[in-house]
């Protein structure tokens, strides 16, 4: 039903009965094309509720005075973190047993009672209900509502994360993966079920869902603001299955201040090589325990762009120090 040429559809192919026009951005994700730089932020934020300090604080993030475009910086930092996240990500999903994804998926669709197998989405236009996504090469799904599923899908496909969203929370070492960064050659099956209450439907498949198959970052059910201020305190995450060694916090602090002190050295080298002396640094991860509170996972890398943030590397610098660790750095039209 669809031909591609190097895992991009062609201008005719078909999916779920839809045509698939050409895309910049492909129809199968890639790494190359993950994370794609943007200087538009999802939501411009706004000076006063933040107030002077803060404001002047994530001035680094932007290049004009307004906060209306991303800085070059932020463009290195922010697309450094989420394709770290991607690698971690890829990762925890080749883990996952294909057998225990389709046990959880059939126990969703049991509980769901109603979702059925979609052929061609069509048949969906403009009906109201819940959908899952499946991605079988990522063993993973998605859950959603719309009252109109085939618009809804479709926007989906054609969407991208904006680039300031692809991290969730706070850390790429827990990040959800973005869902909205897969294509439409990655869904590779559909379920809905038409319902005129499809919160109602959506909320019971989602939690009768197998958090490590499910891509969902938010909880189902009606968006209420009380729904939305419990995701922002506590929002989901995953553990990726990450292997760590473990580090106290002295040791964590002197291993971070010798990234810094490496920054210092090299600037007073006769031969500056700073790229490849930072390139060179074990990027090995580590689980720090604080004397008091909760472990946190760290890496060199994680100083590094710190110093990057905090202006004790130039935009160049770190542009060159990606480079030399494999990273091809993406720059918008602007």
């Amino acid at each position: 039903m669809t031909s591609q040429t190097n895992g991009v559809a062609n201008e005719q192919s078909e999916h779920f009965g839809e045509k698939l026009r050409a895309s910049k951005f492909g129809h199968k994700m890639t790494r190359e094309m993950y994370a794609y730089p943007n200087r538009s932020q999802k939501q411009r934020p706004k000076r006063e509720p933040l107030g002077e300090q803060l404001w002047e604080g994530t001035a680094w993030a932007y290049r004009d005075e307004e906060h209306t475009q991303n800085s070059d910086l932020y463009l290195l930092w922010q697309r450094d973190k989420a394709l770290r996240n991607f690698d971690l990500s890829m990762d925890y999903f080749s883990s996952l047993d294909a057998d225990d994804f389709e046990t959880a998926l059939e126990y969703v669709l049991a509980r769901g009672r109603t979702f059925k197998p979609v052929e061609s989405l069509p048949a969906f236009d403009g009906k109201a209900g819940a959908y899952i996504m499946v991605f079988d090469g990522y063993k993973q799904l998605y859950i959603g509502q719309s009252w109109d599923i085939r618009k809804r899908i479709k926007q989906h496909w054609g969407a991208r994360k904006p680039f300031d969203r692809l991290i969730y929370g706070r850390s790429i070492y827990n990040s959800i993966f973005p869902m909205d960064e897969l294509r439409a050659l990655d869904t590779t099956r559909i379920y809905a079920a038409r319902s005129t209450s499809p919160y109602a439907v959506e909320q019971r498949a989602e939690e009768a869902a197998d958090q490590r198959f499910c891509l969902n970052r938010m909880t189902g059910g009606e968006p209420t603001p009380m729904a939305w201020m419990l995701s922002s305190l506590g929002p989901r995450s995953r553990s990726h299955g990450i292997v760590s060694t473990p580090l106290s916090y002295q040791d964590y602090e002197r291993e971070r201040d010798g990234v810094y002190e490496a920054i210092r050295l090299d600037r007073l080298s006769a031969e500056p090589r700073l790229a490849t002396v930072l390139a060179q640094m074990n990027m090995g991860i580590h689980t720090v325990q604080r004397d008091t509170g909760d472990p946190f996972l760290w890496s060199r890398r994680d100083a590094i762009a710190r110093a990057a943030k905090h202006g004790e590397l130039s935009v160049p610098e770190f542009a060159a120090f990606l480079e030399a660790m494999g990273e091809n750095v993406v720059w918008p039209a602007d």
